[in-house]
């Protein structure tokens, strides 16, 4: 038996500290909005919702199972939650206070920037509980790993260690019970990676570890449930698991553009002096076209030419894959790298419908050919357009060889699969934070 240790996560503190966030948030930044924004009298109104707002809130939270300790939710999920229910509890709240006031007197300013930003405080505070909690919490989820051993790499073990997971590993052969093994060390999860069928015997045993409370997962939902990912197994026959993902429906596609058009207008008005500037550092720097063109695959496999600012020499050697340190890349192309500005002129192939701002990225054809006959379901990420950041590239780090396209197929996967605009603007703030240079979320 073989056990890996990574950090705790949070304590029974945790949930009971979430609920006074969501009791007292609303009613303390009303509080704030009305002293900062407003030049009238307190009015009853006020009182109202200084009182309800906040009960309504958490109560509505709770039912949804929001101060659960096993509260594995993503990112995503939360801010769905918490913006739905926010938007939700105010509707409801207004409605109340218009049937049982004879009249409303409040100012509209106020009430309007105290119900935009609440819900954004109220993320805010939580995850500094969560990035806090995990550093000094004493408990972990426990899984217990059954069957074969998978060796998780190192994003994975951080991405597990982030959520507090701690795994011990067993084997059919152990000896002695199974039962019995497995729940000496009392786990959340048993996560099953069977090579073969269960034999009656291990139903009955894995039932009786079901009715304890031990969760059965098999290793493919593990993937998406903590390390959001769609695994693609070397060896793999059967993965029907791969059957959601599909091309967007009418109704996200058109969500998707909207974003797009508000990143083109928005980014090219704020951005049109930093790319100016980067002509110019080109120019200085690197004699040769400014823009760098390519070939990429998009949208059903066809081609199409992406648009990038150059950030290598001119008839530099080729090598599909950039190095760290590589030789090929002029001073200011590093600083356009690390910041994302060499991505910048691709905002045109998202008005062309080449691209979606967020999406799998996009890839040189000469790779692609490669990767598909290598790589599993390679094919399924080319369901969408791809886009200029994506999840796959907030998740894990520049590739650089096969096994780096497989990881990243995961997550690409795992997008295409569970998209939603929630996941959408998850992937853009991850993105910030990626380009700032900090941790992800």
């Amino acid at each position: 038996m073989k056990k890996s240790h990574v950090k705790r996560y949070q304590d029974r503190r945790v949930p009971f500290t979430y609920a006074l966030v969501d009791l007292c948030t609303p009613a303390i930044l009303l509080l704030l909005s009305f002293g900062l924004f407003s030049q009238g009298a307190w009015s009853h109104e006020y009182n109202w919702m200084m009182l309800l707002s906040g009960v309504f809130y958490a109560t509505c939270i709770g039912v949804q199972g929001g101060y659960s300790r096993y509260n594995n939710r993503s990112f995503s999920d939360r801010l769905a939650i918490t913006f739905k229910t926010w938007f939700f509890n105010v509707f409801f709240l207004l409605v109340l206070l218009f049937i049982y006031l004879s009249e409303l007197d409040f100012d509209r300013i106020v009430t309007a920037i105290w119900v935009v930003f609440t819900p954004f405080f109220i993320m805010a505070i939580k995850l500094a509980i969560q990035h806090y909690s995990r550093r000094y919490a004493q408990t972990k989820i426990q899984v217990a790993v059954l069957g074969r051993h998978y060796e998780f790499n190192e994003f994975e073990y951080a991405m597990l260690e982030q959520q507090g997971v701690e795994l011990t590993y067993f084997s059919l052969k152990d000896q002695g019970d199974i039962e019995t093994n497995i729940m000496k060390v009392s786990p959340d999860y048993l996560l099953l990676n069977l090579e073969a069928p269960a034999t009656n015997q291990l139903i009955k045993e894995l039932t009786h570890l079901d009715l304890k409370g031990v969760r059965l997962i098999v290793l493919h939902r593990f993937m998406e449930t903590f390390l959001r990912k769609c695994y693609i197994p070397y060896d793999g026959e059967d993965l029907s698991y791969l059957e959601k993902v599909r091309p967007y429906t009418l109704r996200n596609f058109i969500l998707k553009r909207a974003i797009d058009w508000l990143a083109i207008i928005g980014i090219g008005v704020l951005c049109s002096p930093l790319m100016l500037y980067a002509v110019l550092k080109i120019k200085l720097q690197s004699p040769g076209s400014t823009l760098f063109t390519q070939s990429r695959v998009g949208l059903g496999g066809k081609n199409f030419t992406a648009i990038k600012f150059r950030s290598m020499h001119e008839n530099a050697h080729f090598n599909p894959y950039t190095q760290k340190e590589d030789p090929r890349i002029f001073p200011f192309g590093h600083v356009m790298r690390k910041f994302r500005i060499d991505e910048l002129p691709q905002l045109w192939n998202v008005l062309r419908k080449d691209m979606h701002l967020v999406g799998p990225r996009t890839e040189w054809d000469i790779l692609v050919e490669n990767y598909e006959k290598e790589i599993p379901y390679y094919h399924e990420r080319h369901l969408v357009r791809p886009g200029i950041s994506g999840w796959a590239q907030v998740c894990y780090p520049y590739g650089a060889n096969l096994e780096d396209a497989r990881q990243k197929l995961m997550y690409d996967l795992y997008y295409i699969k569970h998209w939603s605009i929630w996941l959408e603007m998850e992937t853009l703030l991850r993105t910030v934070v990626v380009v700032l240079g900090r941790k992800g979320l």
